[in-house]
């Protein structure tokens, strides 16, 4: 029986348990994927306990993205320029790490490639996610100019220096996220991209944006949250006639790539779709009631 997990701080909320384990049992495969809650600094025993326990392989979640990768023995090219680990390989007690996130980012976008081509993305956040989204950008789109924003401007400043020397021809700034200045930028930007948790189930009435952002029609709306389905922000980027893309696109592709590095086959996703949909439809309902 092979052994997979998620960990994180806190990963009640995760459902890649149910993507992972509905694969194994769609495809008649012997291996049982778990959740485990580990706080930021019993991360290093914690990885040692699992290699310890036999484990071939693990997801990384809020808020070890970052930290986790220092306690790899490898990196993968990806997880190396975006500095951001999310999923780990086991190799005979050796520690891989990879980031499937960069390949969730491109296959979410890509059927959106021509309508942000050469044209100005706002990246609401800087966290571990958000490094794997700028070096998407920066590697496999052409916008004209990325701009990221948060609370924190010395986080998002700290990103800009990180990945400048893969922006190129492309603008790479860093902006506060204050209401004016998020205002001006989310009603200029072609994309907007929230890797932020607010909107995040339980606290569903949240957004990072809300009506006093004149968000359009001619303009992509992404939020990488999938649990609700539609967060508030993209309820109202759909109700102001935007094209809007749920996190459960993002969720579904990351986690489809860590299984096929895991086990060298290809998750049904298609199958495993509507039972991740009927999930979030559920907990969603729940938090009404």
């Amino acid at each position: 029986m092979k052994r997979f997990g998620v960990i994180g701080h806190p990963v009640a909320h995760s459902l890649s348990p149910l993507m992972h384990n509905t694969a194994y049992s769609l495809l008649g495969l012997e291996c049982t994927y778990e959740a485990f809650d580990v706080a930021p600094e019993s991360l290093p025993e914690a990885l040692k306990d699992f290699v310890n326990r036999g484990f071939c392989g693990l997801n990384v979640t809020i808020p070890h993205k970052e930290s986790v990768s220092k306690q790899m023995h490898e990196l993968s090219d990806e997880a190396r320029a975006v500095g951001a680990v999310n999923t780990i390989l086991f190799e005979s007690g050796r520690l891989r790490g990879d980031n499937t996130d960069v390949y969730g980012v491109t296959a979410s976008l890509e059927p959106f490639r021509s309508s942000f081509q050469k044209e100005k993305v706002l990246v609401l956040g800087a966290g571990g996610t958000t490094r794997a989204i700028i070096y998407a950008l920066l590697s496999r789109f052409n916008p004209s100019e990325i701009v990221i924003a948060n609370r924190n401007h010395a986080r998002a400043d700290e990103l800009v220096r990180h990945f400048q020397p893969y922006a190129k021809a492309i603008t790479l700034r860093a902006s506060p996220a204050d209401q004016a200045t998020l205002g001006h930028l989310a009603t200029d930007a072609r994309l907007i991209i929230n890797s932020t948790s607010i909107g995040m189930s339980p606290a569903i009435d949240a957004s990072p944006i809300g009506d006093w952002v004149d968000v359009n029609s001619k303009q992509i709306v992404f939020d990488l949250i999938y649990t609700p389905l539609e967060t508030k922000l993209l309820a109202l980027a759909r109700r102001s006639g935007a094209r809007t893309i749920s996190g459960l696109e993002m969720f579904l592709h990351q986690g489809a790539r860590s299984f096929e590095l895991w086990l060298g086959k290809k998750m049904p996703v298609d199958q495993i779709r509507p039972v991740i949909e009927n999930k979030s439809k559920n907990r969603q309902q729940d938090n009404r009631e």
